[in-house]
């Protein structure tokens, strides 16, 4: 954002936010419908565009959160000596950095780029501006990333397959997946072939960080790459696990919510960049102004640790 000279800033100065995994929807609104029916291979169908006069369809009202601006900056000070704090609603820890696009006669304190950890729910002052001359003029620049980077992976036992103990289901893509998993926030994911509908249940205890269930449909298309249903949640240690392709209206838990190991969550199905209904797992760290996948293990028999092989079928136990 650039300031003219003398000029007030606005409230919400946010020039460039970067969360780097968006899972809210831009567009909020008050219901979506969505339609139920089967096509002519007999498949059901799950949609928010009705299908042709011809075929039958059962019809319900799906709610949207509002989706409000979870990362802002707002001027603490005045006009002339302006006080730059970063507002956190996630329901974690997340990394901000203000940087200098233009500074004239005027003073940071501290000096520009800048980078703070502003926790859970909280408001934190980043850095102030004081003028050093006649007609200051400043403009910056905001990242911000989930997750706190001093985060260490220390699951406390490996992870439980992410749906009902007895259930068993194929690895289809495992860590380095030619088809999606070259991505440093996807490099150590793994797509477990879960049917349409299965319950999704939480491989580890944390806190619901994110939570997104607003979108319906799903394909190969690069334009739903961020159009995944989602659940995200905060570990103890500060890493974060990811639940993707959620099937719509199926979320079982809000932001800020404590789960327990094996929680339902929500259930599979086959939303945002998806050539079938599975789900995208991965656990996820800010390693300083990136988040990253990391490799874990999903916990066998026995307590056993074993880590995810593609075209290997999972046990939960």
């Amino acid at each position: 954002m650039s300031i003219t000279p003398n000029q007030h800033p606005t409230l919400a100065a946010v020039a460039t936010l970067l969360t780097l995994l968006a899972l809210t929807n831009p567009q909020p609104a008050l219901t979506k419908k969505l339609y139920k029916y089967q096509d002519a291979h007999g498949a059901w169908v799950f949609s928010d565009k009705p299908p042709a006069a011809d075929v039958p369809a059962t019809v319900s009202a799906l709610p949207v959160s509002e989706s409000p601006v979870k990362v802002s900056i707002r001027n603490r000070g005045t006009q002339e000596t302006p006080v730059l704090a970063a507002i956190n609603d996630y329901y974690g820890p997340i990394e901000v950095e203000i940087s200098a696009e233009r500074i004239e006669n005027m003073r940071a304190e501290p000096p520009l780029p800048v980078r703070v950890v502003v926790p859970a729910r909280t408001e934190m002052t980043v850095v102030a501006l004081k003028p050093t001359g006649p007609r200051w003029r400043y403009g910056y620049q905001v990242r911000a990333v989930l997750g706190d980077p001093t985060a260490v992976h220390r699951p406390e036992q490996p992870y439980a397959p992410p749906f009902a103990p007895g259930q068993r289901f194929p690895i289809g893509q495992a860590f380095d997946g030619v088809f999606s998993h070259q991505h440093p926030q996807s490099r150590y994911a793994v797509d477990l072939s879960l049917p349409l509908g299965t319950p999704v249940r939480a491989a580890r205890a944390g806190v619901i960080m994110e939570v997104a269930g607003d979108f319906f449909d799903g394909g190969a298309d690069p334009k739903y790459q961020t159009q995944a249903n989602a659940v995200r949640v905060l570990h103890e240690d500060g890493t974060m696990a990811v639940y993707a392709h959620l099937h719509p209206d199926s979320i079982r838990v809000s932001p800020g919510q404590r789960v327990e190991r094996g929680a339902w969550l929500a259930n599979s199905g086959n939303t945002g960049f998806s050539t079938g209904p599975h789900l995208h797992f991965a656990i996820q760290r800010n390693a300083g102004m990136e988040l990253v996948s990391i490799p874990f293990k999903f916990a066998g028999a026995n307590g056993s640790a074993i880590t995810p092989v593609a075209e290997t079928l999972l046990i939960a136990h």
